[in-house]
């Protein structure tokens, strides 16, 4: 059964007392012994959510190595601040781990956007792919020139449209207000269905629709549920038409200072991607199956109707592509190697 919202928040009540210990669990790292070294992991999970699972499996990493000389801190419920925040925190070294959404990396990486090109992937199998395949090595260099060393992908699920009516085809957002992710490609994607963009951080996404500043956002299943977006939303237009995906990032000038037990530590303890994704896609396939039971309603598109979102999406590439910019174009292009690729697998 699927858990509850107030159960996936029963810690968040201690964010205040935790925000006020950070500033100390950083200062302590200064004070530790020369031979020792202290890794601050960063992130926001709810408790009892996959992710959270995932960060559970990474202390019973860390319990399991023993002593290597490295003392790990978990701060997973939003101590440190919003990701923008971690982020930053992260190139400082203030923090040395973090679980970061591609929205808010591609502020370090723009190129990481073309991960979002709408109907870029046609299904997760493809997704997970190309993702793990061709789009990890690449990433894995670009990264590196930033500064950061990229670990491994997870996820929370496709993107679908909520709103405060069905929406089935392009022409049902025109003029229609909605809340646009960071991204380049999702602002350029609902201009051109016709709906007037609105720029918020996702924290305000309800408090928005309750005052009709807005009238719908992107949305996974999850989030649209543990939020409770469908209380003012209550249409999940199924357009399944991208893929969220964030990054798990270690600051590299930290990582070159560990030792080599140290370092396969770090990048091993973070659950393999097979099983974030069943916890991500168990749960989702979960809530799905009730949120109909809470007064929400989950919009099917007939094959017609996603034919014109696709249609619609594969004529903005070009532009798309232009407003990233750096070397999006040749990561669009291996990309496409990697569908090839998969396509090529499946047929052998």
């Amino acid at each position: 059964m699927p858990l509850s919202r107030s159960h996936m928040f029963m810690g968040v009540c201690m964010r205040t007392l935790c925000l006020l210990i950070v500033a100390w669990v950083w200062a302590s790292t200064s004070v530790l012994s020369a031979d020792r070294t202290s890794m601050i992991i960063a992130a926001q999970s709810a408790p009892n959510t996959p992710w959270d699972l995932n960060w559970q499996d990474v202390q019973a990493a860390f319990d399991a190595a023993g002593d290597i000389g490295l003392d790990m801190q978990l701060l997973v419920r939003g101590e440190t601040g919003n990701s923008d925040e971690r982020l930053t925190a992260l190139r400082r070294n203030r923090v040395q781990y973090v679980s970061a959404p591609i929205g808010t990396a591609a502020a370090i990486l723009p190129e990481l956007s073309v991960l979002q090109l709408p109907y870029l992937f046609d299904a997760a199998e493809e997704f997970d792919f190309v993702m793990d395949n061709f789009a990890l090595p690449v990433f894995k260099r670009m990264f590196a020139d930033k500064g950061l060393v990229l670990v491994q992908w997870t996820e929370a699920g496709p993107n679908h449209f909520a709103a405060k009516k069905p929406v089935r085809v392009p022409a049902d957002l025109r003029r229609y207000r909605m809340r646009a992710q960071t991204s380049e490609t999702s602002s350029i994607f609902l201009a051109a269905a016709g709906a007037d963009t609105v720029y918020l951080p996702a924290s305000e996404i309800v408090q928005s629709l309750q005052t009709n500043l807005i009238e719908g956002a992107e949305a996974v299943s999850i989030y649209y549920w543990m939020m409770g977006i469908y209380q003012e939303a209550p249409y999940l237009n199924m357009t399944t038409h991208t893929f969220e995906a964030s990054s798990i990032l270690i600051n590299k000038r930290f990582f070159d200072t560990l030792t080599e037990a140290q370092k396969q530590l770090t990048t091993t303890a973070y659950p393999q991607p097979s099983l974030v994704r069943k916890r991500v896609r168990t749960l989702m396939t979960e809530i799905e199956s009730t949120l109909e039971k809470d007064g929400a309603t989950l919009v099917s598109l007939n094959p017609s109707e996603k034919a014109q979102w696709r249609e619609l999406a594969v004529t903005l590439y070009d532009e798309m592509l232009e407003a990233i910019g750096g070397d999006a174009r040749n990561v669009y292009e291996t990309l496409l190697d990697g569908k090839a690729a998969f396509v090529r697998r499946n047929d052998s």
